[in-house]
């Protein structure tokens, strides 16, 4: 009976020595296996729904208005993520009618200053994201006491989505661009390529004849170009296979500037394009790429 059980021993031992070493020969392949998921998405879209909420609750405390800042800001496209993360915008070291140009993604990080966590801005079929855990001062620093949020996230990486853009009013001026009453409008979206990856996106215009193939390169990087994870004004959140679902089919990685009948077909990713209200057109995070 001793011998049969120590057979039995030995022989489990040898499987799992096996097993071991298979995973150890195996484990740099599965490395490379792509990260995008039915899973990730459908946690993506959990995302939004946090998301949307948090924005509820920011709306009921701030007069029904969406995240904002000033309205005379410049450099929205291009001002690096963490810029100005230490001043307060309405504070002494910030001038209202001459403010420092500043990050879309802090109107994203206002939500986390109403106590929101920062997990829910980061998609995990984004491989490069990362939690952001520094949401706080550690020491008085700029006009952030001790204990208290900061002003924006700590990097680009700890975003995985897109904010629609401030409209352009004029070189110095720009206004909130979200309306309350236009439903159909995408207010945040899976990023936008132009900020994702080493790859240079370059916009095409879209009709019913383009290419899946082509469609795909016009989504966002966050899940393979195969899904687009969009949030509307009303409150919706949904998945798409495509970028031309914003109001009136407008190509929501894009501006049509003041061109109502191209919206689908629009090319244009200057922020001095984006004039109206219904046009969506999502930005950020700067600073994942050159493309900027």
């Amino acid at each position: 009976m001793h011998g049969e059980a120590g057979m039995t021993i030995g022989g489990v031992l040898l499987i799992v020595c096996v097993l071991a070493l298979l995973l150890v020969l195996v484990s740099p392949f599965l490395a490379t296996v792509p990260v995008d998921t039915d899973t990730g998405r459908t946690y993506c879209m959990s995302n939004l729904r946090s998301i949307n909420s948090a924005i509820t609750l920011y709306k009921s405390a701030n007069d029904g208005a969406y995240p904002w800042l000033h309205d005379k800001i410049t450099a929205w496209d291009t001002t690096l993520v963490g810029t100005n993360r230490n001043v307060d915008p309405n504070g002494m070291h910030d001038d209202p009618n001459n403010p420092k140009p500043r990050s879309i993604t802090s109107l994203m990080f206002l939500l986390v200053r109403m106590n929101q966590p920062a997990g829910m801005f980061r998609c995990p079929d984004d491989q490069n994201s990362v939690v952001d855990r520094d949401v706080k001062a550690d020491a008085n620093n700029g006009d952030v006491p001790e204990g208290k949020y900061y002003w924006d996230f700590s990097k680009p990486e700890n975003l995985s989505y897109s904010y629609q853009a401030p409209r352009y009013i004029s070189a110095t001026t720009y206004a909130n661009g979200i309306d309350n009453s236009l439903m159909e409008l995408i207010v945040y979206a899976d990023m936008t390529p132009k900020y994702q990856g080493d790859e240079k996106w370059t916009p095409i215009p879209i009709t019913d004849q383009t290419s899946q193939a082509d469609i795909e390169k016009q989504l966002s990087y966050n899940h393979k170009g195969k899904q687009v994870n969009i949030l509307r004004v009303a409150g919706n959140v949904e998945a798409q296979k495509r970028p031309d679902v914003g109001d009136s089919q407008d190509q929501i990685y894009t501006t049509y500037g003041a061109n109502f009948k191209a919206r689908r077909s629009a090319t244009s990713t200057t922020l001095t394009d984006h004039k109206k209200s219904r046009d969506t057109f999502l930005i950020g995070p700067v600073g994942r790429s050159e493309a900027e």
